[in-house]
């Protein structure tokens, strides 16, 4: 190999590990916004369920 291409491979490479070592976020790990329940002491609401709503393709279906 010549000089040229050593440099080429460890450039792409500090580049390839520089762009995925910032992928995330830093800090504890949060649970999805739909696995948050309600305190056990806390009543319990029910929503109602949302009306259909219409659809110009419907009548296809």
């Amino acid at each position: 190999m010549t000089s040229r291409s050593i440099l080429t491979t460890i450039l792409m490479s500090i580049a390839i590990v520089s762009a995925v070592s910032a992928c995330g976020r830093k800090g504890p790990l949060e649970p999805p916004p739909a696995s948050v329940t309600s305190m056990p002491g806390e009543p319990k609401t029910a929503t109602p369920p949302a009306p259909d709503k219409r659809f110009i393709l419907d009548p296809l279906i």
